[in-house]
């Protein structure tokens, strides 16, 4: 991974934290106590896609603790 690459990942991971955070926060909660959310997911795909990115990130983050400069 080059420097350009390191920056562009690291782009990527502030947004799949922003994503999740939202989703944690406000789809998640909607979803709860509605039965869906404002998009209209159900609480089981909510759950599913906060899992999806938390591996994303995690996969993420080792590459970019990996990277040497």
């Amino acid at each position: 991974m080059d420097e350009r690459q390191y920056e562009n990942n690291l782009e990527l991971l502030g947004q799949l934290r922003d994503r999740l955070q939202r989703l944690e926060d406000m789809d998640y909660m909607t979803a709860y106590y509605k039965g869906y959310s404002t998009s209209g997911a159900t609480l089981d795909e909510i759950k599913e896609e906060i899992q999806i990115l938390q591996g994303q990130i995690n996969e993420l983050e080792m590459q970019l603790d990996d990277f040497e400069w």
